[in-house]
């Protein structure tokens, strides 16, 4: 909670500083960034998980974006507090990330996926191929999703993708496999 507490002071020092900003268009980008790192600042409230620090991070990387079309005069003003803010979610990462046996767990049904897809785009070419003939069977990744859902569900995630693998494996298609690696690797990070 303490990193909280630094990073709601850089966020009113930031505020302040947001109103020296003199080109009046990126005062309100800014202005408009640093009010969604706020939101998600105080989401963080109730308990922090990996989730929640995602999204912090996710809401400052985009406030440093919009800080870097500054000009040199107006990024000095809210330099120090951005920095202040980057230390303090570097801090929040390092206490609250994925353990090693769920990112692992993540990598391993990736590479299965991956494996799948590309099979599936090779099976285009060939007559007669059918579903039988593809690797990691759409049950056997239903059974490795259920338990990595239900860590990344205890850690504060959400992951509609892969609800749907496991609603119904048979319906999995390219399309399903690529929603899924790209949801898992934005939350492995």
């Amino acid at each position: 909670m303490n990193d909280l507490v630094m990073m709601r002071a850089a966020l009113f020092n930031l505020s302040a500083a947001i109103e020296a900003i003199e080109d009046s268009f990126l005062q309100s980008q800014i202005r408009l960034a640093a009010t969604v790192l706020s939101g998600a600042v105080d989401n963080a409230e109730n308990g922090l998980n990996p989730a929640i620090v995602s999204d912090i991070e996710f809401a400052l990387n985009d406030l440093i974006g919009t800080a870097g079309e500054l000009s040199a005069p107006d990024a000095m003003k809210i330099e120090p507090y951005i920095d202040q803010l980057r230390h303090d979610v570097e801090q929040m990462k390092a206490a609250g990330t994925l353990s090693r046996d769920v990112v692992a767990a993540i990598q391993s049904l990736q590479a299965k996926l991956r494996t799948r897809r590309k099979a599936i785009e090779r099976q285009t070419y060939v007559e007669g191929a059918s579903d039988a003939d593809l690797p990691h069977p759409p049950e056997v990744l239903r059974a490795e999703a259920l338990p990595l859902r239900d860590h990344l569900a205890a850690n504060g995630f959400t992951t509609p993708a892969l609800d749907a693998l496991i609603a119904d494996p048979h319906s999995l298609r390219m399309h399903g496999i690529i929603a899924i690696v790209d949801e898992l690797e934005v939350i492995a990070g």
